[in-house]
């Protein structure tokens, strides 16, 4: 009787343990499938603030208003209409126009000091979608110390109208002490402070606010799909580093068009000793007819490093360079020879209309492969740097080692799969012919030996517990 009891009441904490297994399950579920939808805020020129809520029917007047009374993770849409102000976001949201068309939403920010500013960690995930930013006296959109922001579908032109604060790289739009964030098919033209695009890291050196910022590296931007053109005195898209100690480090800059600028171009760089440009890559963009060399890596000052960039697939045809001579590439350290850039592969490029092809000064590691293509109207394809037989598709061999080393690791795991389920077979036939506790938890722990990462601990309580509620009722 005493026995039949003890059997009973582990019965019943292994139904329990299954019971509240399969709870958790499905409240994991019921988590996923009820996440709440965003609050919509609505904003119409014709709205008020006063006697408005934020409805379709009774939208607000500005957007910053929407923005203060927002909570986290609103979504704000702006009817078409201009709106004189400028907009500061310190909590994730989506600001869209209503009508997804950039050229009847405008942000008006003459007089402003930014169009749009974007600042801090909690601003993270924040949202910028069709709308027109115009007229600032410095930056269209800045965004500081934040990350997973998404600049995307925007106008931002003629701005930098008074760049009077003394701001550097005061563009269009600028990600500083940025990481994880995406500026992506804006149209981005005819700023007049300097230049187009900007991506930078964050320190005592701000290059882009009033004031210093919190250290912050920029890592893993996204630069992509966008039209640079006719912006003033800077370049058209910029990655630079410029605080010791954080960092540009695997930012992508890819398929944009960067033409007509004033000067214009691509440049990836450190300007400051001490900081550091790594494993950034230019791809797939088209750059043509700038001012300067249409693609620049540039080690600026003694004691910075720019190591790793990747210059891939770009066509670049009609720029201007450092000196008489037309370059389509240029790899660049400083000129005193402190510093060298190190380490530039190029591949793939379409270069035409360009005295230089490839000039690479002061500059060691260059692998400029065979599979750039240098038309007839470039004088000099390579200078300062090797011109390699191979290319990235030649590496095809080491890729098929490495296929060959997968194929035989998915052999192995296909063995101890095998091993899995003999073992599987043998736990089931031991459940039905009512064997005994040790030799299931044997072989079970052989089995959780063999899928020691595939299986979760909670479906291994699941079983062992259908395995010892079989057995106690065997037994009764």
């Amino acid at each position: 009787m005493i026995q039949l009891f003890k059997r009973s009441n582990q019965s019943i904490v292994m139904l329990v343990l299954l019971v509240a297994g399969f709870s958790l399950i499905g409240t994991t579920i019921s988590t996923y499938a009820q996440q709440p939808s965003p609050t919509l805020i609505y904003v119409s020129a014709g709205g008020s603030n006063t006697s408005g809520n934020g409805s379709m029917a009774n939208p607000y007047a500005t957007i910053q208003y929407a923005v203060n009374v927002a909570p986290p993770h609103a979504v704000i849409i702006v009817e078409p209409g201009t709106y004189n102000e400028m907009i500061n976001v310190t909590k994730p949201l989506t600001i869209e126009s209503a009508s997804l068309q950039p050229a009847n939403t405008v942000i008006n920010a003459i007089g402003q000091v930014y169009g749009i500013e974007i600042i801090g960690q909690n601003a993270s995930g924040t949202v910028i979608d069709g709308l027109t930013v115009e007229h600032a006296n410095n930056h269209g959109i800045f965004v500081q110390d934040s990350s997973h922001v998404t600049i995307e579908d925007n106008y931002v032109i003629y701005n930098g109208l008074n760049a009077s604060q003394g701001i550097a790289e005061n563009k269009g739009v600028e990600l500083s002490g940025t990481s994880y964030s995406t500026a992506v098919n804006n149209f981005v033209a005819n700023n007049m402070a300097d230049g187009g695009i900007g991506v930078s890291d964050e320190g005592a050196i701000n290059p882009g606010g009033l004031s210093p910022g919190i250290p912050a590296p920029a890592l893993g931007n996204i630069i992509s799909g966008n039209v640079v053109t006719g912006n003033t005195v800077g370049c058209g898209i910029v990655v630079a580093a410029y605080n010791p100690g954080e960092g540009v480090i695997g930012n992508v800059v890819s398929n944009n068009l960067v033409y007509n600028g004033l000067p214009g171009g691509i440049v990836v760089a450190a300007d400051v000793p001490g900081t550091l440009a790594a494993n950034n890559t230019v791809s797939y963009n088209t750059v043509l007819n700038n001012l300067i060399p249409g693609i620049i890596v540039h080690s600026n000052t003694p004691g910075d490093v720019v190591t790793g960039t990747q210059i891939i697939g770009n066509t670049i045809s009609g720029n201007a360079g450092f000196g008489p001579q037309p370059t389509g590439i240029t790899i660049i350290g400083n000129i005193n020879g402190a510093t060298i850039a190190t380490d530039t592969v190029i591949s793939g490029n379409i270069i035409h209309n360009e005295f230089f092809g490839v000039l690479a000064l002061n500059a060691t590691g260059t692998q400029v492969y065979s599979n750039n293509l240098f038309d007839s109207t470039v004088n000099v394809p390579v200078q300062g740097a090797a011109l390699s037989s191979v290319t990235l598709g030649s590496l095809s061999s080491e890729q098929s080692s490495l296929q060959s080393s997968l194929s035989s690791l998915q052999s192995a795991l296909n063995s101890l799969q095998g091993s899995n389920s003999q073992l599987q077979s043998t736990v089931s036939s031991l459940q039905s012919s009512a064997a005994t506790t040790s030799q299931v938890n044997s072989l079970s722990s052989s089995l959780g030996t063999t899928t020691d990462v595939a299986y979760l601990s909670l479906i291994v309580a699941l079983v062992l517990g259908i395995i010892a509620i079989a057995l106690a009722l065997r037994r009764k």
